[in-house]
C-alpha cells in the first residue's frame, strides 16, 4: 500500500439520507456535485492522477479538472475561484487581489463519449491557464456553473497553490503511537519546522499547521501548536493529540477493460447494453491481523485498458456490484462503501441493503472505468463521524502517507499564505 485511512474523530462531513442535501444549490467549499448526472470528478496536476491538487506557485505544470455530465447535450458552463483561508472559510481578499484574468471565464475544452454504452461530454480546465493565472498562495475552490448565473451550480472542488518559502523546511516521523491505549491502532505524525532566517513574530498565532493523512481533508488535523521553539527550530513532538487511526489496506478493483476480470472482480457481464461488473465476495477484517497488500491510498484514477483507447473519453460506464458477507445486519448503523469514489463523504446511494437470503451485504455504484480502492464504513444515520475500523480494522503497522502544511498570516495581511508542504510516509523521516 501507498496510502492508508483516517482518524474516527475528525471533522466527517454530516450525514444526510436524501438527495436534496446532495442537490441543493447553496454553495459549498468543499468537494461537491451538485447535480446527480455530474460524475467523475477528479482534480490533480498535469499528468498525474493520484497526486494532490496542490499547484506550485509560477510552476510550469498546471492542475487538471476533469468531469463528466452524463445524457445532455453540450452546455455552456463557466467557472470561477475562490480564495480561502487555512480552513476552507472565505478569504477576505477580493478577485483581483489573488487573479491574474477576469474573475470568471467559460469551459473550452471537452470531448463528446467515444465508443461507450453510456453517452457523457467530458470538461476538462488547466489552473491555471492562459487566460487566468493566480498571484497568491493559499487554499482554492474552482466553482462550475451554468453561464450567466452562478447560483445554478455543477460542481465545487478544493485545490491549494503554495509559495515554497525557501529558508522555511519541514522534517517528519510517523511512527506506532506512544500512547498504550493506542500503540497498535494509530500512529504518531511528530515533526519540526525549519525557519532559517524567515520571520515569523508569533509562531503560536501566526503559523496555523494542518496534518492530511492520504490527501484527505475530511480527517484533517488543525491547529496544532509547537511544543517547543527554540532559535528557528519549532517542535510538534506530542504524545496524542498528533495521532490518526493507521485502519487497514484498502479493498482494490480493476475495471479497466469490461472484456476480462481484473483485479477483485468474479465476473463481467453486458446486459442491454449496460456494463456490469460483480466484485469478489468481500469479508469483515476487523478481527484480522495485519496483512500487507498493495493499493492506492483509497483513490481511484480513470483508465481504459484498450489499445488506443483515450481515458477520459472512452472509458465508459459500468454497474460495479458489491458484497460485503455478514450473518445478521448491524443493528447500530448502516454500512456504507467509502473512499474518493465517494468523495470521502456518506452518500445515500453508497449505503449497503441486507439480503437474509445471502446473508450479505450488496449495492450498486454506476462507476467510469478504471482502478479504484474502497473500503466499508459504519455510520449512524445522525452521525457526522463514521466508524471507519468497525469493519476494517485497524493496525499501526498500515503504510499510509501524511501531509503537512504550513501556513503564515502575516503582520498586516488579510490572507494565510501557504509557505511549506512536506510529504511523509509510515516508516520514513
Amino acid at each position: 500500500m501507498v496510502l492508508g485511512v483516517f482518524i474516527l474523530v475528525a471533522n466527517w462531513g454530516s450525514i444526510a439520507q436524501n438527495d436534496e442535501y446532495f442537490n441543493s444549490q447553496y454553495l459549498r467549499l468543499e468537494n461537491h456535485a451538485y447535480r446527480e448526472n455530474v460524475r467523475s470528478v477528479v482534480m490533480h496536476p498535469q499528468n498525474w492522477p493520484l497526486a494532490q491538487p496542490i499547484y506550485r506557485l509560477n510552476d510550469d505544470v498546471p492542475l487538471e479538472l476533469h468531469f463528466d455530465i452524463l445524457d445532455e447535450e453540450l452546455g455552456n458552463y463557466m467557472y470561477t475561484i475562490i480564495h480561502c483561508d487555512y480552513n476552507w472559510e472565505k478569504s477576505e481578499l477580493d478577485y483581483q487581489e489573488y487573479i491574474d484574468g477576469p474573475t470568471e471565464d467559460f469551459i473550452f475544452e471537452y470531448e463528446y463519449s467515444r465508443n461507450t454504452f453510456q453517452r457523457f461530454i467530458q470538461y476538462k480546465i488547466d489552473i491555471p491557464n492562459s487566460t487566468i493565472r493566480l498571484t497568491k498562495s493559499g487554499n482554492y475552490v474552482i466553482k462550475v456553473f451554468e453561464e450567466g448565473d452562478q447560483n445554478q451550480l455543477i460542481l465545487t472542488r478544493r485545490f491549494s497553490v503554495v509559495e515554497e518559502i525557501s529558508p522555511v523546511s519541514l522534517s517528519a516521523t510517523v511512527r506506532q503511537a506512544t500512547m498504550v491505549h493506542e500503540r497498535y491502532s494509530h500512529q504518531e505524525v511528530d515533526f519540526k519546522i525549519f525557519t532559517g532566517n524567515y520571520e515569523i513574530t508569533n509562531p503560536y498565532s501566526d503559523l496555523k499547521v494542518v496534518v492530511l493523512q492520504n490527501h484527505t481533508w475530511e480527517s484533517a488535523l488543525y491547529d496544532l501548536k509547537p511544543r517547543f521553539v527554540k532559535n528557528n527550530e519549532l517542535d510538534y513532538d506530542y504524545d496524542g493529540e498528533n495521532t490518526f487511526l493507521g485502519l487497514n489496506e484498502f479493498r482494490l478493483f480493476d475495471i479497466k477493460d469490461t472484456r476480462f476480470t481484473g483485479q477483485g472482480i468474479e465476473r463481467m457481464e453486458i446486459v442491454g447494453n449496460e456494463n456490469h461488473a460483480y466484485l469478489e465476495l468481500d469479508r469483515s477484517r476487523s478481527s484480522l491481523t495485519y496483512l500487507q497488500r498493495q493499493d492506492i491510498n483509497g483513490w481511484f484514477f480513470i483508465k481504459n485498458d484498450r489499445l488506443g483507447s483515450v481515458d477520459h473519453a472512452d472509458a465508459d460506464y459500468v454497474h460495479t456490484h458489491f458484497s460485503l458477507e455478514r450473518s445478521a445486519p448491524v443493528a447500530n448503523g448502516n454500512v456504507y462503501i467509502f473512499g474518493a469514489l465517494t468523495d470521502w463523504k456518506i452518500k445515500p446511494e453508497a449505503r449497503m441493503t441486507y439480503n437474509a437470503e445471502l446473508e450479505r451485504f450488496e449495492n450498486t455504484l454506476y462507476l467510469k472505468q478504471g482502478l479504484y480502492n474502497y473500503m466499508y464504513v459504519l455510520a449512524d444515520d445522525y452521525s457526522q463521524n463514521p466508524d471507519l475500523s468497525y469493519i476494517s480494522g485497524s493496525h499501526f503497522e498500515t503504510e499510509n502517507e501524511y501531509t503537512i502544511l504550513v501556513y503564515h498570516r502575516q503582520l498586516g495581511f488579510d490572507y494565510d499564505q501557504l509557505i511549506a508542504v512536506g510529504d511523509f510516509s509510515f516508516g520514513n523521516n
